[in-house]
C-alpha cells in the first residue's frame, strides 16, 4: 500500500481509507455538514456523533484533527466570538466509558461580513496524538457552541475530520489523566483561584519515562478593574516538586491572525485565543521522572483582585504518561508553510521566493545536521544543509535559501528531508510531503510605485521591499508625516523576486496607544483611515491592500519573471477597490483573463444595490452608493468563465 504523509499544515492531496501498514493514513469523518446554532435559551448547544476508529491493536504515529467553518445554507455566519469545545463524549459504544474530555478547543470568528452566498470558507489543524489512545473503537465527539446570538438568520456549517497515521508514536502514551478542569473565578478575594487551583500529588508509573502536563486554558468575562480575563495578560506559573516548570504571560497577539478581517475587534490581543481562530494548547514536558513516590504539580496565577465583578479562566488540563522515546534518529516534516493555499498560511502566501517549512526532532538525540531536498514536481530539485541543535521534540522553522527553480509549469511543490546527523531515518514515512501553490502576480516593467496614504498615526508604519529569496533590503521607508500621501518610484533588476512588507508595529501616539490595527479600523477612529497601494509603471493598479489588515503585510511578486504561464496569469482576486471605507463614492479597478465579466454589490443580508457589465478585461468603474445606509457591504467581480473575487466595502 502506498504511504502518505499528513502535515499539519500541508495536507496530502488524497488519502487512503484502509490501514495497514506504518506511514498508512486513515480519515475518521466526525461531524459533516453539521450546522449549528446557539441556543439563547441556555447559552450552550451539543452537536454528538459517533465515530468508528481502527480497533485498539493499532498505533498512531500521529492523529491531526480537521475543522472547517462555512456560513449555514441560506443564512449568514455567526455574529460573535464564542468559545467552541471539541469533547470525547464516550468511547467504546453507547454502553461504554463516559468521559467529557475537552480534546480542543476554537473561537468562532466575527462572521457578519459572509454569507451562505459568498462561498467563504476557512480551516484548522490540530494534533490530536496525546488522546490517541482514547481514539479507537466507537467514540462519541461532541462539539459544543456556546453563545446567545439569535438563531432565526444566522449559524455554521462545520465538517469535523481526523486523520490517523500508523507507526508507533516518538512517545508512546503510557497512562492518561485529568487534572484541573472547569472555569476558575479569578480576582474575587474572598475565593482566590489558588483555592481551586491547588496543588495535586501525582504517582508516575513504573513504565513511565516521560511526562507532559498539557493545558489549554484562555480567560473570558470583562471586569472594571483591569478587563480581566479577556484583555489582562496574566502570569502564570507551573511548578513541579516546588520548583517552576515553566512560567509565560497567558496572552496572544491578534493582528496576524490568518482569518482577516473580520467584522468586530478581531485584532485586539487576548488571554491566548483569538476570534477566528484554535486555541493552541500548552506541552509541558517532564524529562525523567521517577517512580515509585508521590510528586506535586501546582499551577499559580499571577494574584489579582477585581473591584468588581469576575471573569473567569477556563482550564482543562491532562497529566500524559509516556514511555521510553521510541526512536533515537526521527526527523518529522512538521508543515509546509510556503509555497501553500492551505488556510493557515494564507498571510505568507503566495510566494516565488524561499520556500519556509518546519522541521521537528523525535529523536532522542540531538538533531545536528539534515539534507533538504526540494523544488516543484517534475523539476529540478535545490538542496539545502540544515545545521543547528534541536533537543527531542523540538521543532525549527526553515527558510530554504538556496534558490529554487520555479519554472517548471507545474503546482505541486515538493519537499524530502534526508540524512539526518548523517545517518539514517528511523521512521521515514514522515520525510516527504506536498503543496499545492499558486504563483504571485508580475510586475511587467521594472518600475514599482508604491503609493500610499497615510494616516493620523504614521509612526506606526514603515516599509521593507526586499530580494524575497536572500532577505537583502533593495528599498525602504520609514518617518511618515500625517494625513499625507507618498508617492515612491523604485526600479527593480529583472527576472527576479522580492517580497514587500509593509507594518504597523510601530511607536503610537501618545494620546492613543493602540497600534497593531493597520491603516482603518472602524474601532479605532482617532487614528483615521490611509491607504496603501502598487501600481504598475503606467500607473495602473498592480495591487492594492485592505487597510484593515492588522499588523502587517507580507506580499511577493515578480520582476519580469520569464515562467511558463499556467500559474502567472493576472487573476481576478486582485481586483483593487479604493478609497475603503468610503463615503459612498469609489473606484474599482479590475483586471481580468476573461473577455468580459460584471460587478455587483450586496448588502450583507444578500439583496442588490447595484451591477454593470464590463465588457473588457481591464479598466475602472467608479462607484455611487451614497444613497446607501452606512455599514458593509459586498461588492463581487465575476468573469465569463466562473471566476470570481469577493471585497468587502465600509461606508461610513
Amino acid at each position: 500500500m502506498k504511504k502518505i504523509l499528513l502535515l499539519a499544515s500541508a495536507m496530502v492531496l488524497g488519502l487512503t481509507q484502509a490501514f495497514s501498514n506504518n506511514g498508512d493514513t486513515l480519515k475518521v469523518k466526525a461531524h459533516q455538514d453539521v450546522v449549528i446554532q446557539t441556543d439563547p435559551s441556555i447559552g450552550v448547544t451539543r452537536y454528538p456523533v459517533w465515530s468508528e476508529f481502527p480497533d485498539a491493536s493499532k498505533k498512531y504515529y500521529k492523529v491531526y484533527a480537521y475543522l472547517t467553518f462555512e456560513c449555514a445554507p441560506g443564512l449568514k455566519c455567526g455574529e460573535w466570538d464564542y468559545i467552541n469545545h471539541i469533547y470525547i463524549g464516550k468511547k467504546g459504544g453507547k454502553s461504554g466509558d463516559s468521559l467529557g474530555w475537552e480534546i480542543g478547543r476554537f473561537i468562532t470568528p466575527y462572521g457578519f461580513y459572509w454569507n451562505s452566498s459568498m462561498n467563504w470558507k476557512h480551516g484548522w489543524y490540530y494534533d490530536m496524538t496525546d488522546f490517541a489512545p482514547l481514539l479507537h473503537d466507537s467514540v462519541e465527539i461532541v462539539y459544543e457552541h456556546s453563545g446567545y446570538e439569535a438563531k432565526n438568520d444566522r449559524g455554521w456549517k462545520i465538517n469535523l475530520n481526523f486523520f490517523c497515521i500508523e507507526g508507533t508514536p516518538p512517545l508512546e502514551v503510557n497512562k492518561l489523566d485529568t487534572m484541573w478542569t472547569g472555569a476558575f473565578q479569578y480576582g474575587n478575594s474572598a475565593n482566590p483561584i489558588e483555592n481551586r487551583l491547588a496543588a495535586r500529588n501525582v504517582t508516575f508509573d513504573a513504565n513511565t519515562k516521560y511526562a507532559n502536563l498539557k493545558v489549554i486554558q484562555t480567560g473570558h468575562g470583562m471586569d472594571a478593574t483591569d478587563n480581566c480575563a479577556e484583555f489582562c495578560p496574566k502570569v502564570r506559573t507551573v511548578k513541579y516538586d516546588n520548583s517552576t516548570l515553566d512560567q509565560r504571560y497567558i496572552w496572544k497577539m491578534c493582528g496576524f491572525n490568518s482569518l482577516y478581517p473580520q467584522a468586530g475587534t478581531w485584532l485586539y490581543d487576548r488571554t491566548n485565543w483569538c476570534p477566528g481562530d484554535k486555541v493552541q494548547s500548552h506541552d509541558l514536558y517532564i524529562p525523567n521522572p521517577t517512580t515509585g513516590s508521590a510528586h506535586s504539580l501546582d499551577i499559580d496565577m499571577e494574584p489579582y483582585t477585581s473591584g468588581g465583578s469576575f471573569g473567569n479562566w477556563v482550564i482543562s488540563s491532562y497529566l500524559v504518561q509516556y514511555k521510553a522515546p521510541t526512536y533515537t534518529t526521527d526527523v518529522e516534516l512538521e508543515a509546509i508553510v510556503s509555497p501553500s493555499t492551505e488556510y493557515p498560511n494564507l498571510r505568507m502566501n503566495p510566494i516565488c521566493g524561499a520556500p519556509v517549512i518546519v522541521i521537528k526532532n523525535n529523536g532522542k538525540n540531538p538533531l545536528t545536521s539534515l539534507k533538504i531536498s526540494y523544488g516543484v514536481s517534475g523539476g529540478t530539485k535545490s538542496v539545502y544543509n540544515w545545521t543547528g541543535n534541536l533537543a527531542f521534540l523540538a521543532s525549527d522553522t526553515v527558510t530554504l535559501t538556496s534558490g529554487m527553480d520555479w519554472s517548471r509549469n507545474a503546482d505541486i511543490f515538493e519537499v524530502e528531508l534526508q540524512q539526518p546527523n548523517g545517518t539514517t531515518d528511523e521512521f521515514a514515512y514522515n520525510n516527504k510531503g506536498t503543496s499545492a501553490f499558486t504563483l504571485p502576480a508580475v510586475l511587467k516593467s521594472n518600475k514599482l510605485i508604491i503609493l500610499f496614504q497615510s494616516n493620523s498615526a504614521p509612526t506606526e508604519n514603515y516599509y521593507y521591499i526586499k530580494d524575497a529569496v536572500t532577505g537583502n533590503i533593495v528599498h525602504q521607508r520609514n518617518g511618515f508625516s500625517a494625513n499625507t500621501t507618498y508617492r515612491d518610484t523604485v526600479e527593480l533588476p529583472s527576472g527576479s523576486c522580492f517580497r514587500f512588507e509593509f507594518y504597523d508595529d510601530g511607536p503610537p501616539p501618545a494620546n492613543n496607544p493602540l497600534n497593531n490595527d493597520g491603516l482603518s479600523w472602524w474601532a479605532n477612529t482617532a487614528d483615521g483611515n490611509g491607504s496603501l497601494r502598487l501600481l504598475r509603471s503606467n500607473g495602473q493598479p498592480f495591487m492594492n491592500f485592505n487597510p484593515d489588515f492588522g499588523t502587517k503585510i507580507l506580499s511577493e511578486f515578480m520582476v519580469q519573471f520569464p515562467l511558463a504561464t499556467k500559474n502567472t496569469v493576472d487573476r481576478v482576486d486582485q481586483a483593487e477597490v479604493y478609497p475603503n471605507p468610503s463615503n459612498g463614492q469609489f473606484t474599482l479597478d479590475y483586471r481580468f483573463a476573461a473577455s468580459e465579466g460584471s460587478v455587483e454589490v450586496f448588502t450583507v443580508t444578500g439583496s442588490q444595490v447595484f451591477e454593470q457589465a464590463l465588457h473588457t478585461n481591464t479598466g475602472s468603474v467608479n462607484i455611487n452608493l451614497s444613497n446607501q445606509a452606512k455599514g458593509i457591504y459586498i461588492l463581487k467581480l465575476k468573469t465569463k468563465d466562473g471566476a470570481e473575487a469577493v471585497k468587502r466595502i465600509t461606508l461610513q
